[in-house]
């Protein structure tokens, strides 16, 4: 009995030294996060400033964020991706397989040549893309996608959410304006295919949390990580052509909207 006593005793001591430990740790926490027990919610007011001059006129214009700001474009070809149609992986979901023969990426034709253009407060990007020896028919899906070279990456963008493909590309080019809720789409994936394909994350590590709009389209973008994706019955799960996007150098779209003025 004094034996189980003793052992009581020193749980109950080892308990309350916790409760006293977790206690003093909270108050620390709270004292680092909210500024002490003295602080409150109001913000702290320092020394009134007066307001500075300019240190230079950049001619700032609230208004003027419909402009054409940043520029990527993209050739698409077969050969930016490595795997064939006869690599696909066993098991793969139905909706992504082929349901007519392929052929391999050396004997394709298959071309594309595009542009996805960012107005300056990024609230809208436009596709301009043009193909090549692929009949539109043929066409199943078609995306832009967040990825490195030869990575198959999530989908950002789904043109076929809006409308007929066949429709878009009757004339072999596909103009379209992509808002927030072509974006914000994107992430609704069901399933496990939606969440493996559906949304970018906005951190990798968070991949539950992905962008939502054109603004974080733009900013994968700049990372160098977004890439066209058109696929057809023939090449239905890797894409028969991608094409990976670069920046259109500033001067170069200075100029091409120069002469775009010009001609207007």
């Amino acid at each position: 009995m004094k034996l189980l006593r003793v052992v009581f005793t020193t749980i109950k001591g080892l308990l309350v030294l916790g409760a006293f430990l977790a206690i003093a740790f909270a108050v620390a926490f709270s004292f680092f996060l909210f500024g002490g027990p003295n602080s409150n919610s109001e913000h702290v007011m320092l020394e009134p400033k007066d307001e500075v001059e300019p240190f230079f006129d950049i001619g700032l214009d609230p208004l003027g964020g419909a402009e054409i700001g940043v520029v990527y474009e993209a050739y698409l070809s077969p050969q930016q991706e490595a795997e064939e149609e006869s690599d696909v992986p066993p098991g793969s979901p139905e909706v992504f397989l082929s349901t007519a023969p392929s052929v391999d990426r050396e004997e394709r034709d298959s071309r594309g040549h595009g542009t996805l253009t960012f107005n300056k407060e990024m609230s809208r990007a436009y596709v301009h893309l043009e193909i090549a020896n692929i009949d539109p028919d043929d066409i199943v899906l078609m995306h832009l996608h967040c990825g490195k070279p030869g990575q198959l990456g999530p989908i950002i963008v789904d043109f076929g959410a809006t409308g007929d493909l066949a429709d878009y590309f009757a004339d072999n080019v596909l103009s379209y304006e992509i808002t927030n809720a072509d974006v914000a789409a994107a992430t609704h994936g069901h399933g496990i295919v939606g969440a493996l394909t559906a949304g970018c994350p906005i951190i990798p590590t968070i991949p539950m949390d992905r962008h939502r709009t054109v603004a974080g389209l733009a900013h994968i973008a700049a990372e160098g990580d977004i890439y066209f994706n058109l696929h057809t019955r023939q090449q239905t799960f890797y894409g028969d052509i991608r094409g990976q996007l670069q920046r259109v150098p500033d001067a170069v779209v200075r100029s091409m909207v120069d002469q775009g003025s010009a001609g207007a």
